[in-house]
């Protein structure tokens, strides 16, 4: 318990110290201090904040219970989260319009941009790695917009987006580079038959017996399952886009288990009205809906049980193109 506590204690200090180091740095360090290192403070405020609300999520999330089936990477609360982030975006507004903060960084702080970069910061600290530092990258990247307009006299951040665009697509690439390569050390070869067999394309593996196990990085694709029987699997989406069809396949009697996690992507789902699908989520800055026939009878002997994790995101079942 004491060790809980003491735990809590830093990560709520990581949350109170970025939002200090936030008001000196646009009220006191900006007027004085140099624009690297008045952005560095910035960036590194908004980390810290993050960052503890992320931890405190996880802690008093749930561990793997029920969803054993699932990667909750050690159990997280999206409402705990989400409460969190949004009492701090309430105080930085509240600053802002009643004069407390300087107004010239509400556009910096309320931005896209930023929301890619906080979204970032939370991928990492729950052990999506590769997709976090790439959220985070592209974020950052596009800030530079709104940093011209905070130091209009330096060219270098006039020009950065226009001058730099290779800079931005090389950090992608080597990002890409490392999901693919780490990817048998995270999940285990056995899963990914990839990295042993030539002839299996990479986003594609272990598809059989009405077993499916798709991931898509920066990608996209259709696939249709035509087994008789369809037992679920694992589907996985960074970046990218899929389109899964299961018009043509039946379940098995009791439930059958799908897996989904989706971050700064979406998946659409085809399923005929009759079947019971029953969604058990975790969204953040996401959403997940049925949008088939609610009137039309269901099977109740089968249901497909959807695990769904999305964040910056959608997952959809519909029965029609």
């Amino acid at each position: 318990m004491k060790t809980k506590f003491f735990t809590a204690t830093v990560f709520v200090a990581m949350m109170i110290g970025g939002g200090i180091l936030c008001v000196k740095t646009v009220n006191e360090f900006y007027p004085t201090s140099s624009a690297i290192i008045t952005l560095a403070l910035a960036m590194l405020s908004v980390f810290l904040y993050v960052a503890g609300a992320t931890l405190i999520s996880n802690c008093v999330g749930r561990k793997q219970s029920e969803y054993v089936t699932f990667r909750y990477h050690g159990g997280s609360n999206d409402g705990v989260l989400f409460a969190l982030m949004g009492i701090g975006a309430g105080f930085l507004l509240l600053g802002f319009n009643t004069g407390y903060l300087n107004p010239v960084w509400k556009e910096y702080f309320f931005s896209w941009y930023m929301l890619l970069l906080a979204g970032g910061v939370i991928c990492i600290f729950r052990l999506h790695i590769v997709t976090g530092i790439a959220m985070a990258a592209i974020g950052k990247f596009f800030l530079f917009d709104k940093t011209a307009a905070l130091f209009p006299d330096d060219e270098m951040f006039s020009e950065f987006t226009g001058t730099y665009w290779p800079v931005l697509i090389i950090v992608l690439g080597v990002l890409i580079l490392l999901s693919i390569i780490l990817r048998p050390f995270r999940y285990g070869k056995s899963r990914y038959k990839c990295f042993r067999n030539d002839n299996v394309a990479a986003h594609e593996v272990e598809n059989k017996d009405g077993k499916i196990n798709y991931r898509f990085v920066f990608s996209g694709g259709e696939q249709v399952v035509l087994d008789p029987v369809f037992r679920g699997g694992t589907v996985e989406v960074i970046g990218g886009g899929m389109m899964l069809d299961l018009r043509r396949t039946t379940l098995d009697e009791g439930e059958t288990h799908l897996n989904i996690t989706v971050n700064a992507g979406g998946v659409q789902i085809f399923a005929p009205d009759s079947w019971e699908i029953e969604f058990r989520s975790k969204a953040l800055f996401a959403g997940v809906y049925d949008s088939r026939d609610k009137g039309t009878p269901k099977d109740k002997s089968r249901k497909l049980v959807i695990f769904a994790d999305c964040k910056f995101g959608g997952i959809d079942i519909d029965k029609n193109y």
